[in-house]
């Protein structure tokens, strides 16, 4: 049976954990040091101290912003976005455009219209990644109840985009840690799907 929804009924201690931040970030000579990291698959959760050699690339324009090590993201804020491009530009860390393939799936979940035909429209982009609308919806469903106390239970009201970090921050409560692990990796691994 589908577990069900209803506006407003998250108890408030769940409601201040979805809304997490994505901890702290300091930018030094060669490396960058994240605290209170909130995914703890992750291998900045552990190691804080990223150092520029282990970084495979950088993508500023993304919201947040990911660095990526090895085959993982760490989302970055936004805030360090001047400070971040000047540490990539001096180490020559390479800058990628990162497709928004989450932010695609979690469409329905914004506070905004989701047309039959907007659906049409981002599976067909969808599927340009690799996924099936079979893989699509059962993504959508898996996250369907996360995603609706954490942009409307939380009056986050978001109408624009949500992204890895979101589906992350609204599922980390959901899971036991061996469960959030898979789908860390998941999350991950979709994140960073391009063009074939």
């Amino acid at each position: 049976m589908k577990e069900k929804w209803t506006m407003f009924s998250t108890p408030k201690e769940e409601l201040k954990q979805l809304l997490v931040s994505l901890g702290t970030c300091f930018i030094g000579e060669g490396f960058i040091q994240v605290k209170d990291y909130p995914f703890e698959p992750s291998i900045a959760y552990n190691q804080t101290l990223i150092k520029k050699e282990d970084i495979v690339d950088f993508d500023y324009d993304a919201r947040p912003m990911t660095i990526r090590i090895k085959n993982e993201l760490i989302f970055i804020s936004i805030k360090h976005k001047e400070a971040l491009i000047h540490f990539a530009s001096k180490n020559k860390i390479k800058i990628v455009l990162r497709p928004a393939i989450w932010d695609l799936i979690l469409e329905p979940f914004l506070d905004t219209e989701f047309t039959e035909e907007g659906n049409k429209r981002v599976t067909r982009l969808l599927v340009k990644y690799g996924l099936t609308p079979k893989q699509i919806n059962q993504l959508r469903d898996e996250v369907e109840i996360q995603m609706l106390k954490y942009n409307f239970d939380t009056t986050l009201w978001e109408w624009c985009s949500l992204d890895a970090s979101d589906v992350l921050k609204a599922m980390r409560l959901k899971y036991n840690h061996t469960d959030f692990r898979i789908f860390y990796k998941k999350v991950i691994d979709i994140a960073l799907l391009s063009h074939p």
